[in-house]
């Protein structure tokens, strides 16, 4: 039998004390069993689409509100993350099956009692009784309910009725997906977005974190590696490699915006990395179309069979496109005391330094 987990809808005033203990969070469990995620990770099917008006946080879909909710459980000291299955597929959050579905649906998957009533979204999840590890793990938001985003404490409409913010209801949620349960209703009295109470809090908490650390402690393996390209808050366009080294590993991979898993190629050779690895099959690289993240700011992360060895936040350019074809053009300008001329390669969806004088 599925176990389910709702969250419920509290006044203005918040419903949190906070208390001399340093950590209160609760595990999910099932028959004495506490829930988690052997690999851990979880793998998501997004199925909440986008709203007719664009989202002015975490936006512009709910989708994109989602995937900025599962990073707030991501972190160094942590080994869990969760990832976005692409493209999402058709599935139904009241079977149990494979997909770890996120939905809206009109009523709960309670066919003799299908009301939300007070509750704004429940999480049902199966595990095994013998181990723990979670078979399935779905997610269903009411429907019927008016949705938004907003950051900071609770807000109200005009009749002093709560509006309701789906990007910290969807934090929670996704606190339950992970194997956390209500610290306030196992008689815990701690601030805490994992409270069955929604309150003005709007992100994870210290005890928040402290759970996830718990369940899923950060591995202790070290490696020796660098991501060298891109490099930490620089700027990247076009077309080009995610570069490094890593003296030793079974699989190199690059984590993209905390949903986007790439592998990389892995063991080319490097000689400058033969003095610190002895020997110098030790390069990796990803070729990569920033263009297909959007503009903005993201995040790259470097794995080595599992363990972070590198991170660096980049800001992309892009002329709204994923690949701009049929442009062309030839530019001069000066650069170091010499006049360069720039010329638009369509194959690397970028300038090159086509004469230097």
């Amino acid at each position: 039998m599925r176990i389910f987990s709702v969250l419920l809808l509290a006044g203005l005033a918040s419903v949190l004390v906070v208390c001399s203990q340093s950590t209160a969070f609760v595990r999910e469990s099932s028959e004495g069993v506490f829930a988690i995620w052997p690999d851990s990770e979880a793998t998501l099917n997004l199925q909440v689409g986008c709203p007719d008006t664009p989202l002015t946080f975490w936006g512009p879909c709910w989708t994109d509100a989602v995937i900025d909710a599962a990073s707030r459980w991501h972190g160094p000291d942590t080994s869990f993350r969760f990832l976005i299955r692409s493209p999402s597929v058709s599935a139904n959050p009241c079977e149990i099956d494979e997909f770890r579905t996120i939905a809206f649906r009109a009523t709960v998957c309670k066919p003799n009692s299908p009301s939300f009533g007070s509750a704004l979204a429940v999480t049902y999840f199966l595990v095994n009784p013998a181990t723990g590890a979670f078979v399935d793990v779905d997610t269903v938001f009411d429907a019927k309910r008016t949705w938004v985003t907003y950051p900071g404490p609770l807000q109200t409409n005009a009749s002093g009725t709560i509006v309701y913010d789906f990007h910290r209801i969807a934090i929670h949620e996704l606190g339950h997906a992970l194997g956390l349960d209500h610290p306030d209703d196992a008689g815990q009295t701690v601030t805490a977005i994992m409270n069955s109470r929604v309150s003005d809090l709007d992100t994870t908490q210290p005890d928040d974190l402290a759970g996830v650390r718990s369940i899923y402690p950060a591995t202790i393996a070290t490696v020796q590696g660098v991501l060298e390209n891109p490099q930490p808050n620089s700027s990247v366009s076009g077309i080009s490699t995610i570069s490094g080294w890593v003296c030793t590993a079974t699989q190199v991979n690059v984590l993209v915006n905390d949903s986007i898993v790439i592998p990389a190629a892995y063991g080319t050779p490097r000689s400058d990395t033969r003095e610190r690895c002895g020997d110098d099959n030790n390069g990796f690289s990803i070729l990569v179309n920033w263009n297909e993240l959007g503009s903005g700011t993201h995040q790259v992360v470097a794995f080595a069979d599992g363990v972070e060895f590198g991170r660096a936040t980049v800001t992309v350019s892009t002329f709204g496109t994923p690949f701009l074809s049929g442009a062309n053009g030839t530019f001069v300008i000066p650069f170091n005391g010499h006049n360069v001329t720039l010329k638009w390669e369509e194959q690397l969806q970028n300038f090159v330094i086509n004469g230097i004088q």
